[in-house]
């Protein structure tokens, strides 16, 4: 099979020919139709998250189709279609058991991290990631629900309990995981103001749903917040750029606000006022991810036409370069994807 190889951290990419893996107890065999790209790729890539065994294959967001079922494994058949969850878990913890997997007390690592991923034309994974696709989603929209979309649909219902009529602000609003987070606000009876940098998408955002789009290197954040919502601040904060914008985005809740972090690609360390928190009743969570149930869920929204996936483009293996520097230069208005 033909495969993306990184064989150096911090090095370059190689098209290589590698043997067809073999699926074990409990795993089938994806021949994949698309793989997304993030910015943790690049991480990986550099050896900045979990160092990865070189040589190694990236990508975490994958869908395809069955090619071989490994032993035991008995709900999918050859040719089922599917997208993948993006941990590797156990299955039996208590936070497993209580459809939690995504803090799995034995939490395995992430697929294209801790295993092989999808920069390859087939792929091993766990049967119990996987979720059905139907035939109308594409397998390039299908690779990018678990992450661009399951992962704001998790932080929105499970994490923040968005309720309609309320006020979000969501940091990032133009990005993969960002323009799926204004579509689900939407959807789910919220008002929604965008931030992010530069109009381009700034444009994307106001497309998807927001009614108002802040860049915030032009207009005081708060102030923005604090006017849209006659002065009384949003009900919830979707923060997922981090460090950057989370004094003005926590500045910007209303009392009894929650502020839910996805992610920090800005830094780690933040000063806060504890007082300022338990006098107005914030609440300050954190979210990863999705778990298998959410992401059936999301798929059934997609199907529905309730939410949109937005695919930047679509990329031959040989083109991996070009896309890894788009999505350094945050160029990437919803995801690009990697087709083999």
């Amino acid at each position: 099979m033909r495969a993306i190889v990184l064989e150096e951290h911090d090095g370059p990419l190689a098209v290589r020919e590698l043997p067809i893996p073999e699926p074990g107890a409990g795993e089938v065999l994806l021949r994949v139709g698309a793989c997304a790209v993030d910015r943790f790729d690049l991480a990986v890539r550099r050896g900045l998250r979990e160092k990865a065994a070189l040589p190694h294959i990236l990508g975490h967001e994958i869908a395809g189709e069955v090619a071989e079922l490994g032993p035991g494994v008995e709900d999918w058949a050859v040719g089922d279609r599917a997208a993948s969850t993006l941990y590797l878990v156990c299955g039996r913890c208590r936070w497993c058991r209580r459809g939690r997997e995504t803090i799995c007390e034995r939490f395995g690592g992430h697929i294209g991290v801790a295993i092989p991923g999808g920069y390859a034309e087939y792929v091993v994974l766990p049967a119990r990631n996987l979720v059905p696709l139907p035939e109308t989603i594409g397998f390039p929209a299908g690779s990018i629900l678990a992450n661009a979309i399951g992962t704001p649909f998790h932080a929105l219902t499970a994490r923040m309990h968005l309720l309609p009529g309320e006020r979000l602000l969501v940091t990032g609003a133009g990005g993969g995981v960002g323009l799926h987070a204004v579509q689900l606000g939407r959807m789910m009876g919220a008002s929604v103001m965008a931030v992010d940098l530069g109009p381009d998408k700034l444009a994307a955002a106001s497309r998807y749903g927001a009614e108002i789009a802040i860049d915030p290197t032009v207009d005081d954040l708060t102030e923005a917040a604090r006017a849209w919502t006659g002065g009384s601040g949003v009900d919830g904060v979707l923060e997922l750029v981090g460090v950057a914008t989370m004094p003005a985005t926590l500045a910007s809740l209303a009392k009894g606000g929650r502020m839910v972090v996805v992610g920090s690609h800005t830094g780690n360390d933040w000063t806060l006022d504890p007082g300022l928190v338990f006098r107005n009743e914030w609440e300050i969570l954190g979210s990863r991810n999705v778990s298998v149930d959410e992401l059936a869920t999301v798929v059934d929204l997609v199907a529905s036409g309730d939410v949109e996936p937005v695919v930047a483009g679509t990329y031959p293996f040989e083109q991996v370069e070009a896309l890894h520097e788009r999505v350094r230069e945050g160029e990437v208005i919803g995801r690009d994807v990697l087709v083999p």
